[in-house]
């Protein structure tokens, strides 16, 4: 019995200090909350060269001089400091070059939004010229309510107000002022 009772103390300390450790959801619950404050985490990185690729496909490259990325409840949103310049393809050809002073990425929308001196230069020989751009990459949608200047061959295009797509070749403008040349 009493070599029993040195093997059963220390079995019974183990159990009670096992079921002590354990918090409850409700216990993690509110220490996530208490200490939800201090989950923001910051990286930053210079000269970015990044490929996005979807199903084995290359869909967009991304240079940029410099990017802070914040991360604040599972949500992510890039800073890219420029000059910023994205490569967009399409069935891994190119097919758009967009540039810009800086910009802003939020992964989980897939979204874009460009400052300063941007540039969209499509393969078709199409050019658009703004200060602000928002890009909805999945929807391949470009929007602006500021001023655009649209450059074509024959054709060049100023207006307030733009979407349209990356490739320049479906657009609405409003308040348009331009000059058409007929051959």
């Amino acid at each position: 019995m009493g070599q029993l009772k040195y093997i059963f103390a220390p079995l019974v300390l183990f159990l009670i200090v096992s079921q002590c450790t354990e918090l409850s959801e409700y216990d993690n619950e509110r220490i996530q909350e208490a200490l939800g404050d201090s989950l923001i985490t910051s990286s930053t990185t210079k000269q970015v060269d990044m490929d996005i690729i979807e199903n084995g496909a290359l869909k967009l490259n991304l240079k940029s001089s410099r990017a802070l990325t914040i991360t604040e409840d599972r949500n992510k949103t890039t800073y890219l400091s420029g000059p910023v310049a994205i490569d967009i393809f399409k069935s891994d050809t190119l097919d758009t070059e967009v540039s810009a002073d800086s910009a802003i990425y939020l992964p989980k929308d897939a979204q874009f939004e460009l400052f300063g001196n941007v540039i969209v230069h499509s393969k078709n020989g199409r050019f658009l010229y703004s200060d602000y751009l928002k890009w909805l990459r999945e929807d391949d949608e470009v929007t602006t309510p500021g001023r655009v200047l649209i450059i074509t061959e024959t054709d060049s295009i100023a207006a307030t107000g733009f979407v349209g797509n990356t490739d320049l070749t479906n657009y609405t403008l409003t308040e348009v002022t331009g000059k058409t040349q007929f051959n």
